[in-house]
């Protein structure tokens, strides 16, 4: 009996010692894959995450007032005609970026949306201001005023954020 636990101890320990090695090296290769498998999806990712950021900037310049002004205006045109151009082409920019949101931030998406209010609300109040009859240029005059006395709008402090933001990740 003794002979027996003479050999069957050390080949316990043998076992135990291989046991735990094993289990120390297969620990080691899953932290490997997992860390491969996260620098291969972030490889993947981060050029579609760059690309929404940088359509978002874009989306926030094309929605600046005087930037919606100078590609919508219509000197010929009335001033409903103008502010009815200039809301719907911030709902078709918008429109067509609607899927970059899964790829920004929610902090980032909440602000782009509320440039876009605000910049629909801005033009809609220069309207109000206006008589019926007024034209398109007077009423391209009023949004423009209405952008100068804004210190930094809305749109402004999205784009700071979305390029603070795009930064940190890169």
């Amino acid at each position: 009996m003794r002979d027996v636990l003479l050999m069957l101890i050390p080949s316990l320990l043998v076992g135990v010692t291989v046991f735990a090695l094993l289990k120390i090296y297969l620990k080691s290769q899953t932290e490997q894959l997992n860390h491969e498998y996260k620098a291969e999806r972030l490889r993947l990712i981060s050029p579609v995450r760059l690309q929404a950021y940088e359509r978002m900037v874009m989306l926030l310049e094309r929605i600046t007032p005087s930037q919606l002004v100078m590609r919508n205006m219509m000197p010929d045109g009335s001033a409903a005609e103008l502010q009815s151009a200039l809301v719907g082409n911030i709902r078709m920019e918008f429109e067509h970026n609607l899927s970059q949101q899964l790829y920004i931030s929610s902090n980032a998406w909440e602000l782009i949306k509320n440039s876009r209010e605000a910049v629909i609300a801005s033009i809609n109040a220069a309207a109000s201001q206006l008589a019926d009859d007024a034209s398109a240029t007077d009423l391209a005059q009023m949004i423009f005023q209405y952008e100068m006395n804004k210190e930094f709008s809305t749109v402004h402090k999205a784009l700071e954020f979305l390029k603070n933001e795009a930064r940190q990740l890169f």
